[in-house]
């Protein structure tokens, strides 16, 4: 466990406390309670791969170990064998993430960009995605973080009180400021490429690329993310790349960038 030293004064009197900086983080779908053990009212259910603060407290309830996590500022406990401890991915804060694996661009997790929070969870994949989907978000151009915070959110709006949808119905979004926005992450299933989204993850560049294609900071977030996934086994090792259009009646990604990403590899 790693920790970060707190100095808190008492009179003349200084002392050093640790401060746990590391995540609980779930390897499947498991519930945070108000308290350690199945009686205790459940707080919120933790998709897997998501991950909350630990702080460092175990407790032992009739043979099973419970970790103690932050939970928005509620004390929350979790079934140890659910879960992993690891370091944060994220910024620290009670919903920091452990989707940035290694080898990915920049990804700014759910919290940092202010998401609403998902009205149900549609569950895990049921197994390694073999598509990679491309999509254009048919919306105006982004070309800093806080322009392109405000697109995915409105992209989230849109999905959510627009469609009825749970949540934000791609895996990532990329902007044209060459970071990458958690949307529903590696492990949910989606709601993007209709009769796709158990088997497929998507990748939605914020924009219209009818006339155009990304910027290179976007496409090169866009193919490193899919490195990304390859590498860290997120994405079948022969998966197929595919754009919105090749399953579906859309003009989705816009003819300039369907035609660029036909000549990059597993097409």
């Amino acid at each position: 466990m790693r920790f970060i030293f707190a100095f808190v004064v008492f009179g003349n009197i200084c002392i050093s406390t640790a401060v746990a900086a590391d995540c609980a983080c779930a390897t499947t779908g498991v519930n945070v309670r108000d308290g350690a053990g199945t009686t205790h009212n459940i707080l919120t259910t933790l998709a897997t791969g998501k991950c909350l603060p630990f702080k460092g407290q175990r407790q032992n309830v009739a043979g099973d170990s419970w970790v103690n996590v932050d939970y928005n500022g509620q004390n929350g406990w979790m079934h140890e064998g659910y879960v992993h401890i690891q370091a944060c991915a994220g910024s620290g804060s009670s919903a920091a993430s452990a989707v940035q694996l290694p080898g990915c661009p920049p990804i700014v997790t759910r919290h940092d960009w202010g998401a609403r929070a998902a009205t149900s969870y549609s569950g895990d994949l049921p197994s390694t995605p073999k598509y990679m989907f491309i999509h254009h978000g048919a919306s105006g151009f982004c070309h800093t973080k806080a322009e392109c915070t405000h697109v995915v959110k409105s992209y989230q709006n849109y999905h959510m009180d627009g469609h009825g949808w749970a949540d934000i119905g791609y895996s990532f979004v990329v902007g044209e400021d060459g970071n990458v926005y958690e949307a529903r992450g590696w492990n949910e299933i989606g709601a993007h490429t209709y009769g796709y989204n158990s088997v497929g993850l998507a990748i939605c560049v914020i924009g219209d690329f009818t006339n155009r294609v990304p910027n290179d900071a976007a496409l090169n977030a866009v193919k490193q993310l899919i490195k990304c996934a390859h590498d860290n086994h997120k994405i079948t090792p022969n998966y197929t790349l595919r754009g919105h259009r090749d399953v579906g009646q859309t003009a989705c990604p816009g003819d300039k960038l369907y035609e660029l990403i036909k000549t990059w590899p597993h097409y």
